[in-house]
């Protein structure tokens, strides 16, 4: 849910608190992470300052029914997805903070061990206990290669409580929503003061209804949001910008709304024990941050499988995202200019065919060759699925290289650990949507009617299932959603 961002900014905006909030600092629940990337401030960095060095916060929000109000029976809904999933990055030196959400439904390799199988939506990295976080963490390093350096995990009751203990935030509606599933139901249009429960029922909205002109009375017949999850991103970046402003001003003129605010945050998390000793200084060195300010980017995708489920070697998946290159990575370093390592080139790249294209691995090797890698053919291998994503497979170690490689291809790649490759290499299981002439630039969304998809004035330049446009990396807000009140 979009209530761990609120969390993860409310304890770096909130440094003009710092004072009332340090006592309380040590009732916060810890659990330690082995997959986290060590990182400290040295002298001679010139991204370090205050005594903290640039860091990659993971925000996790924790779908759980289990022992939650109100959201099923928690011995049907034992499980735990990651409802949303963002990371923030801050930069000591300059202050400012940027934030990358990853859509929950991208298809992925899961870390070796998952309990879910080797490979699922990336939301169902959390699905693993008390190791669900650490999952998590290592699937977002494993397959796109962004060192996470601490996490904040919260589940659905905590945005409840956070809002409810404000008395409520004041969001803007310009038309009426209706969703079945989160039990969302706005029926009037303007400014209006959600309690807790109405907020969480916003950010956990993916199957809106709005009342455009002309719709009929019953709800259950307004036009649906074309753009489902990618635009509920969207949404939980506003609850979070409106949240964290009434936090603040609420919180400096209400000391009983402060303390009750602090009590629902810090009851409700769990945070790794890095961050931990950490968050004194780091609330300090942000205190003048702004929420509103900070760039927030998504990673683009493409829907595979339309309303059908997607399968894959044999599994049911569900509806299902690709990612989409080099449009991904593009995002990522424009979000954080140092979040990959220097290129390194492979000693040798071996290209597998992934597909039932005939001589697709021999034509994706010789386009490698001409970019310069060492590319031989390798062989065919079991088709899992109709459509398929490309694997560039590396060893422990041997990220650089696969992210060099991953550099020469477009459309639906991510990257997978492999022990069994050997150092110094790269696999490439070449995948259906796939080609070996990037692009220059993505294409750049633009916005139609209102409420309809996000399209494109440009030619979509790479490989896409069924030729789609990527989503932006940007949010896209149609007419009809909601606001900040003014």
């Amino acid at each position: 849910m979009a209530a761990n961002v609120m969390v993860a900014t409310s304890l770096i905006a909130a440094g003009s608190l710092y004072g009332y909030v340090r006592w309380r600092l040590d009732s916060i629940t810890t659990v330690a992470a082995p997959h986290l990337t060590k990182v400290s401030a040295t002298a001679n960095d010139k991204q370090s300052a205050g005594g903290l060095p640039p860091e990659n916060i993971l925000l996790i929000g924790n779908e759980t029914r289990a022992g939650q109000n109100g959201f099923g029976n928690p011995i049907i809904y034992s499980g735990s997805l990651s409802d949303v999933i963002m990371i923030i990055h801050l930069d000591p030196a300059t202050g400012h903070a940027s934030l990358l959400s990853i859509p929950r439904d991208l298809f992925v390799p899961m870390p070796a061990g998952s309990p879910v199988g080797p490979y699922q939506k990336i939301d169902a990295a959390l699905n693993d206990g008390v190791n669900g976080p650490d999952n998590l963490i290592a699937a977002i390093t494993q397959d796109f290669g962004i060192p996470i350096n601490h996490y904040i995990e919260l589940k659905f009751d905590g945005a409840e409580a956070m809002v409810s203990a404000l008395g409520g935030i004041k969001v803007d509606f310009p038309d009426k929503l209706y969703d079945a599933t989160s039990r969302l139901m706005i029926n009037s249009t303007g400014c209006q003061l959600l309690n807790g429960a109405q907020a969480l029922q916003l950010i956990r909205s993916r199957h809106i209804q709005y009342d455009a002109p002309g719709s009929p009375s019953n709800p259950a017949q307004w036009p649906a949001d074309p753009q489902s999850d990618l635009s509920r991103i969207a949404r939980d970046q506003l609850v979070m910008r409106i949240l964290v402003s009434t936090a603040k001003s609420e919180g400096l003129t209400n000391p009983l709304k402060l303390n009750s605010f602090l009590g629902a945050l810090i009851n409700q998390i769990i945070i790794d024990p890095g961050l931990k000793s950490q968050i004194g200084a780091i609330v300090t060195h942000f205190r003048h941050l702004n929420p509103a300010t900070a760039p927030e980017l998504t990673l683009p995708v493409t829907l595979v499988g339309g309303p059908n489920s997607y399968y894959y070697a044999g599994a049911d998946i569900g509806d299902v995202d690709f990612a989409v290159q080099p449009a991904d990575n593009a995002t990522i370093t424009a979000w954080n200019s140092e979040a990959f390592p220097p290129a390194a080139t492979p000693t040798a790249v071996r290209v597998d065919n992934l597909t039932s294209t005939y001589h697709l691995a021999a034509t994706t090797a010789a386009g490698l060759v001409a970019d310069g890698m060492p590319a031989t053919v390798g062989s065919s291998l079991r088709v899992p699925a109709s459509q398929t994503e490309t694997l560039v497979d590396y060893p422990p170690g041997g990220l650089a290289q696969a992210l060099t490689v991953e550099s020469h291809l477009a459309g639906a790649a991510v990257l997978q650990l492999d022990p069994t490759v050997p150092p110094g290499t790269v696999t490439v299981e070449a995948g259906s949507v796939l080609s070996t002439t990037p692009p220059a630039s993505p294409a750049s969304p633009t916005t139609t009617q209102p409420g309809a998809a996000p399209t494109s004035t440009t030619q979509v330049t790479v490989p896409t299932p069924g030729g789609q446009t990527p989503s932006p990396s940007t949010a896209y807000m149609a007419t009809w959603e909601p606001r900040a009140c003014s």
